[in-house]
């Protein structure tokens, strides 16, 4: 029953204390802020610990949404500057190749072993997930949003068109520039389905 329920309803719920609300738009929108998160930061762990802090915010602050957008909107606005607060705060990263250094003066090689999930256990097209996020660098901000909007976040061209304040036909037209472009990126020996990228 709480699947079937508009964004709004669930909020209406989450705030009257049934806390179904947010556990549906958790399950709703978690792959999708994880994507854009994973897509900026390229690091699963990081990634995941920016998809908590955007929950954790959302919780705190859910009353604060207006509805004068979508809710799937004021998400991905919440999540990119949750991404660009992480990114400021960044330290920098250990050398995984550097020795530990012993009291003894003595060094011993670093083992890291790396059990962290990436994009490809999302319920996405592997091979279209795999590659967007290694060539969006690449593309224009303009395009590389209306990217990030329709393949990450989910949103349907009418909701591009609103969050941009674009026509319909420009975020199609901006779409397939960056489809063209990422296809331009793409080795002749390494090359994405074409499937993948429609």
């Amino acid at each position: 029953m709480y699947r079937e329920l508009p964004d709004e309803r669930l909020i209406e719920l989450h705030l009257a204390g049934d806390p179904k609300g947010m556990e549906v738009i958790y399950d709703r929108y978690f792959h999708r802020i994880y994507r854009l998160a994973y897509s900026k930061l390229r690091n699963a762990p990081d990634a995941e610990d920016v998809t908590s802090a955007v929950f954790m915010k959302l919780c705190r602050s859910i009353d604060s949404f207006r509805g004068e957008s979508k809710l799937s909107t004021w998400i991905y606005t919440v999540s990119n500057n949750a991404i660009t607060d992480f990114l400021r705060r960044r330290r920098p990263t250990l050398s995984l190749d550097a020795d530990i250094m012993m009291d003894d003066g003595d060094s011993i090689p670093r083992e890291i072993e790396d059990d962290s999930r990436g994009p490809e256990e999302l319920a996405c097209d592997e091979d279209f997930a795999r590659y967007v996020v290694s060539k969006l660098d690449g593309l224009p901000p303009h395009q590389r949003r209306v990217v990030e909007l329709r393949y990450f976040m989910d949103m349907s061209y009418q909701e591009i068109a609103d969050e941009l304040g674009i026509k319909l036909g420009t975020v199609k037209s901006r779409l397939n520039r960056a489809i063209e472009a990422l296809r331009s990126m793409c080795p002749s020996d390494n090359e994405v389905s074409a499937n993948a990228l429609r």
